[in-house]
């Protein structure tokens, strides 16, 4: 009673480490000179302007001001796994000299980068660039984001899954049902912990009831897991099995993209006029065409990209000093961060088992930020209410 979709999209070879992505000849950082960038950004606001229909294609670069690192930035967590590893072969005395060179410049880098400010990805607030996305969005002077970013900032920017935006390789806070489809925002990280890496099962769907099949216990029972099989070849809830319960959506290396996403990302890319790429080295070339169904793209990022003589458009810098700049170019103020509350959130007591005390600690966090948000909200409109009223006086 169960269907495996036939489209596959593979992420990543199941062989391949994550450390190995790192482009040693693209790890620097670049920032042009505030004048040529200056120019860039009027011509960028000359094109969201004429846009009839404009999409965001952003990475984790547009989070690491929010305390989230990055993959493959100077400081990053396959950048440094790549310097772990050389280490290791230095200290075995079995390096070789082109790997000795990529060893140097990589701590060259890391340390010209320095120690960068960490927040865990659940507690993390939406950054200057998150939030002139979502107001544009709102504004409808843009239209769509995809994201590749697990971190489900965007949400918490005030946009919509789906309708919205689109996680391309899923979202933390994202149960997804494999039967009616249907994706439950829970406040809490619903991946569960102690799980093989390619068996995204959570349980039994609240909507359709679609449930595991019987022969289910989270074993293996071949090594044909992740893009190399599916339920009846493993006996693990896969990315692409149908009618097995509900899942998380977490894209790791090794797995096939849910058509779902991808067909979302292909056809609002498809659709745009101009697609501007924020904060990403562009190194998935599974998913990198994406911007480039576009008439026009965009690329603004610190690091080299494999598609900068492609793009139309190349600004190198920080994504919230150029995201700031576009927007006072529009004439348009950010909107304050809003408060967020889940969809299908549940009561803190009504958290599943399976959920680890940290997550759940989290949850809890997370009713105080909005509580937070609330009063700050209340001052905001209780302070224009009164300059309404005193304007209303002396006139």
């Amino acid at each position: 009673n169960y269907l495996t979709r036939t489209k596959s999209y593979s992420y990543q070879k199941p062989n391949a480490t994550m450390a190995s992505t790192v482009d040693a000849d693209r790890i620097q950082e670049i920032q042009e000179q505030s004048s040529s960038q200056e120019a860039k950004i009027k011509t960028l606001a000359n094109w969201v302007r004429k846009s009839k229909y404009t999409v965001f294609y952003t990475g984790a670069g547009v989070s690491t001001s929010a305390g989230i690192g990055d993959y493959r930035g100077p400081t990053g967590a396959w950048t440094m796994s790549r310097i772990r590893e050389l280490q290791r072969l230095k200290a075995r005395n079995v390096i070789s000299p082109k790997d000795r060179a990529e060893l140097n410049k990589l701590l060259a880098e890391s340390e010209k980068k320095g120690k960068q400010k960490s927040v865990p990805m659940i507690d993390a607030r939406p950054t200057p660039t998150h939030m002139a996305m979502s107001t544009l969005i709102r504004k409808k002077i843009a239209h769509y984001i995809v994201t590749t970013n697990l971190d489900g900032i965007h949400r918490k920017s005030g946009l919509k899954a789906h309708t919205q935006i689109c996680n391309l390789h899923g979202s933390v806070y994202a149960e997804r049902c494999t039967g009616c489809g249907y994706d439950f925002e829970r406040n809490y990280y619903t991946r569960r912990s102690r799980i093989h890496v390619h068996d995204h099962h959570i349980g039994q769907c609240q909507r359709c009831k679609s449930k595991p099949p019987s022969s289910y216990t989270g074993r293996p029972i071949s090594n044909n897991t992740g893009s190399d099989g599916d339920y009846r070849d493993n006996h693990l809830i896969g990315t692409r099995d149908e009618r097995v319960g509900t899942k998380d959506t977490h894209i790791n290396f090794g797995e096939c993209l849910d058509d779902m996403d991808w067909n979302e990302a292909d056809k609002h890319c498809r659709k745009a006029d101009l697609v501007i790429v924020a904060g990403t080295s562009m190194s998935l070339r599974h998913i990198t065409h994406f911007p480039f169904l576009a008439k026009r793209t965009v690329i603004i990022n610190l690091q080299q990209t494999p598609d900068d003589r492609k793009c139309d458009l190349r600004i190198w810098g920080k994504t919230d000093p150029v995201f700031e700049a576009l927007m006072e170019q529009l004439g348009i103020s950010i909107d304050p961060v809003p408060v967020w509350i889940p969809r299908d959130s549940v009561p803190i007591h009504k958290i599943p088992k399976y959920v680890s005390s940290y997550y759940v600690q989290a949850a809890k966090r997370l009713e105080d930020s909005n509580k937070k948000l609330k009063a700050e909200a209340k001052a905001r409109q209780e302070a224009v209410e009164e300059a309404a009223k005193k304007e209303e006086k002396g006139s």
